[in-house]
């Protein structure tokens, strides 16, 4: 019997080579912390991640010349407008991928996410051609009305690319995730610079982050039509009416779900920008460079997370994966955020030009937000995976509840401290799901601790 049963074969000769043995090391390090399989899918979706970040972040002190804080506060509009609708394009039908019972039900989904994205974007357009200026006025941003039509652009994109890219983690696919965020990055840091050197602002800053954000989805298609022919080809509207009943919770639950969490997210955004323009475009420039950690190992393991979970559900083991993604989290994550909110007051003048000083102040207040984001949201799915989509909605409504109402408060007390409001109410909403996310996987408070 091998002294080592977990490693091949070939895994053994390796630790016989005297010039491998440092590689071999921090292999199995890596696959203590996390296991084996996690770790190469983990590490496939952050190779794309750390291209994607990198790419935008390395173009954003060119940007943030390019571009005013007025052009980031419409930006910030463009993008919780989109954000919002986004997070109902499929009607949550792209959640339910992953976790279908087989891959017909799967493919039917992803079938029926697709045209009901389409109509949603469709709608979108006819209200934009109807009544463009009626909506800015109502966002609060009149300057925006000549933009709009990117709304519906955005909103299709961006459901179409959710859909696929679930597709794509059920067939754990994640070398294709992976290269759609380094093109997606890549197109949208080209537009951006382009588009802001010929002083189209800012339409430039807008088309680049839609791109940014939804670009990769031609690239996942052509992937799912060239090796999933068979199980596509089986899709029929018979079919599509049975896994629209079959999966209605998603829809019935998830969707509001989403949605308000979104609102919860985005509307106090867009109060912030109403009231006060510059605050708002300063406060997603912080946001946008504390989520390079955050996307950088939290999406990634969020996506594997999903793909295995229901296996891991059936197999009476969800507490333990739970709690080994939780830790893995905490381990990976905390350095680099709380890195950020040291350096970032004062490198953010220096990086992004004088007027941004304001922003790094912001990213130094976000940390203990963002640190209770990042070890929540990825184990989320949770709720899905033992059916409590019911709690999620009244959790979800409960965080937009306390945001909206701290930013609105806020708002009606003078503005000044509204940002203050907004980190303050979602750091508490985020502790909440965490604590609720655990008693969802079963896990116990002494199995934490220990």
């Amino acid at each position: 019997m091998p002294l080592h049963p977990h490693l091949s074969q070939e895994a053994l000769l390796d630790q016989r080579r005297p010039g491998r043995r440092l590689g071999m090391t921090l292999q199995a390090r890596l696959a203590r912390l996390t296991g084996n399989d996690m770790v190469r899918d983990v590490l496939r979706l952050v190779t794309g991640t750390v291209g994607g970040r990198v790419i935008t972040l390395a173009a954003m002190p060119f940007v943030t010349r390019l571009y005013s804080p007025q052009d980031f506060a419409l930006l910030a509009v463009y993008l919780g407008t989109v954000t919002m609708i986004s997070a109902i394009a499929c009607l949550r039908f792209d959640v339910a991928i992953p976790v279908a019972g087989d891959d017909s039900d799967a493919a039917h989904l992803l079938v029926l996410a697709l045209l009901i994205a389409i109509g949603t974007a469709l709608l979108g357009l006819i209200a934009v051609l109807l009544a463009a200026e009626r909506i800015a006025g109502l966002l609060g941003q009149p300057a925006l009305a000549p933009w709009l039509w990117l709304v519906p652009l955005g909103v299709f994109l961006s459901g179409s690319y959710s859909a696929l890219q679930f597709w794509a983690t059920r067939a754990r696919r994640f070398g294709s995730i992976a290269m759609t965020r380094i093109t997606q990055a890549a197109a949208g840091v080209s537009t951006m610079l382009a588009l802001g050197w010929a002083g189209v602002a800012p339409l430039g800053l807008m088309l680049g982050n839609l791109l940014n954000a939804s670009a990769g989805g031609f690239r996942l298609g052509i992937d799912a039509l060239r090796e999933d022919r068979t199980a596509l080809a089986g899709v029929s509207c018979r079919g599509l009416v049975k896994a629209f009943a079959a999966y209605r919770r998603f829809p019935l639950y998830s969707a509001p779900e989403a949605l308000v969490n979104m609102a919860g997210a985005q509307v106090p955004i867009l109060i912030i920008a109403a009231f006060s323009p510059s605050e708002a475009g300063f406060l997603l420039l912080a946001q946008q460079v504390m989520a390079a950690p955050m996307k950088l190992l939290g999406s990634s393991i969020s996506q594997v997370y999903v793909s295995r979970a229901p296996e891991e559900f059936r197999a009476g083991r969800l507490a333990d994966f739970t709690l080994s993604t939780m830790r893995k989290l905490v381990v990976l994550g905390m350095g680099p955020l709380i890195l950020a909110g040291v350096l970032a007051p004062i490198l953010f003048p220096i990086v992004f030009g004088a007027e941004w000083s304001r922003a790094g102040e912001i990213v130094a207040w976000m940390v203990p937000w963002m640190a209770l984001q990042f070890i929540s949201s990825p184990v989320s799915l949770v709720m899905y995976v033992v059916g409590r989509q019911r709690a999620m909605l009244v959790l979800t409504l409960f965080g937009a509840i306390v945001r909206i109402g701290a930013v609105s408060i806020a708002a009606q007390s003078g503005g000044g401290l509204m940002i203050g409001a907004m980190i303050g109410a979602s750091a508490i909403f985020y502790g909440v799901c965490l604590v609720i996310f655990i008693i969802s996987s079963r896990l116990k408070l002494l199995n934490i601790i220990n």
